[in-house]
């Protein structure tokens, strides 16, 4: 934290946020002390299963380590500060929710296991040549994802349903009476974030998303939002920290094993030979393992200048925690603009690094695309994807694409829908700018230097 000191002012942010009356904010601690032990009338009998599988196929990368439960654990009660907003009420909820986690464990480690045993030739399906979107939070990764994926003769992604419960068994059995009931249909555009963050960020359930942030949820994403700045850092970094105790190393250690997994359920499931899988995600810090493990696998990114990315992303966070299932769901106090600045400043700025560091050097695996020409010019950028990923572009693709982006995903429309409350500035959140402008000079000019070469091309 020392290191990103200089860049944050003292300021005063106020917070808009009311908490609830006591009664109110009583009644979600009251619902989850129901139905937390009700959990352990499946997870007993479950338990000597799951021992069983963890000496036949070890821990499942949906169970987070020990080590992560204890550290969630005392996170719990003493993390943070009186002015980080985080009331007694939200400490005894996130205890309930670590209770229910570690209460379901066997639960989620049997689900797993039933694949292992019944459908395990899921392990000899080839993935070759996988093509990850490995780029920044707020680069318009989202909606480009969108476009590539509606190309269902090419690509396959698995939805955020299939990354919430990630068994081939559950597919099989529930989804074709879903589909029978008509709830795909209902579903298909459910969201589980507010109006105001579904205009920032389009989160379906029956669509991929961000494919790391997907699996936080497994590891404790959904406490290190509510708590203070580090533990944040440590549960919701997307990059290698230099400070003590805020890489979560289980969490990226974990995500290369599942990403391979799911490739392989999804592919298994529902894919085709012709398919390439797509994955859209931030995860920078795994891209030279997964590099080694897909020597054919292809890594793009947008970049886009970080003195917008970063305020933008704060804002989401903010919506987020605003109207998220957090605070609607479990009626948990959120988060304060300096907890979020601070975590996104703490994390965003060695992610910059890395990620030029991966993507600088021209390799024929690697693509990067300026913000810019992505924005004013979506035919270019699609034509450019699908030249990299060697593969023609369908002209229904393109169509369609031209057609989401000058409607639902024009940019300027959307930015201008956005609620004031949930805009800040760099300067009105404490961030000096010129500081954080010369902390990511060699960013910002690698940057330009893509710019410039786009312009004379």
């Amino acid at each position: 934290m020392a290191a990103m000191d200089d860049l944050i002012e003292e300021v005063d942010i106020k917070d808009d946020h009311k908490r609830p009356k006591l009664f109110l904010a009583l009644l979600p601690i009251m619902l989850q002390c129901i139905t937390t032990p009700l959990w352990l009338v499946i997870s007993v009998p479950c338990l000597p299963l799951f021992i069983l599988g963890l000496f036949i196929w070890g821990l499942p990368p949906i169970i987070p380590a020990w080590s992560t439960f204890y550290k969630c654990f005392v996170a719990v009660f003493t993390d943070g500060k009186p002015e980080d907003n985080i009331p007694w009420t939200n400490r005894v909820l996130l205890f309930l929710l670590f209770l229910d986690t570690l209460i379901k464990v066997p639960v989620n480690g049997v689900c797993w296991y039933v694949d292992e045993l019944v459908y395990f030739s899921y392990h000899k399906v080839k993935i070759e040549d996988p093509v990850f979107m490995m780029t920044a939070p707020r680069t318009g990764s989202t909606q480009l994802s969108d476009y590539l994926q509606d190309d269902k003769e090419n690509f396959i992604a698995p939805t955020v349903a299939e990354t919430m419960f990630p068994y081939i068994w559950v597919w099989k059995i529930f989804v074709p009476i879903a589909v029978q009931l008509g709830l795909d249909k209902r579903l298909f555009n459910f969201s589980i974030f507010g109006q105001e963050s579904f205009k920032r960020h389009v989160a379906v359930i029956l669509k991929p998303d961000t494919w790391d942030f997907l699996l936080r949820f497994w590891h404790f994403g959904v406490i290190s939002l509510y708590l203070d700045a580090s533990f944040f850092c440590w549960g919701f970094s997307f990059s290698k920290l230099d400070e003590p105790n805020c890489h979560h190393e289980d969490f990226f250690q974990r995500l290369v094993p599942f990403t391979d997994c799911m490739m392989k359920k999804v592919m298994y499931y529902r894919g085709n030979p012709k398919q390439r899988v797509l994955l859209k995600g931030h995860f920078v810090v795994n891209a030279s393992t997964l590099e080694q493990q897909y020597p054919k696998g292809k890594f793009f990114a947008v970049v886009r200048n970080p003195l917008d990315c970063i305020p933008s992303y704060i804002n989401l966070l903010k919506a987020c925690v605003e109207d998220g299932p957090g605070k609607t769901i479990y009626g948990l106090s959120p988060a304060t603009w300096k907890v979020l600045r601070d975590h996104v400043i703490r994390t965003q700025v060695p992610f910059c690094e890395q990620k030029m560091s991966f993507y600088k050097e021209p390799a024929d695996n690697k693509l990067v695309i300026p913000f810019t020409m992505y924005v004013n010019n979506l035919s270019t950028t699609l034509q450019r994807i699908y030249s990299f990923c060697d593969i023609p572009i369908p002209d229904d693709v393109m169509s369609n694409a031209v057609r989401k982006q000058s409607t639902t995903h024009d940019y300027t429309k959307l930015k201008a829908s956005y609620d004031s409350k949930f805009s800040k500035s760099l300067a009105s959140l404490g961030v000096n700018e010129k500081k954080l402008r010369e902390k990511l000079s060699k960013y910002i000019e690698w940057m330009n230097g893509l710019e410039d070469h786009k312009k004379t091309n």
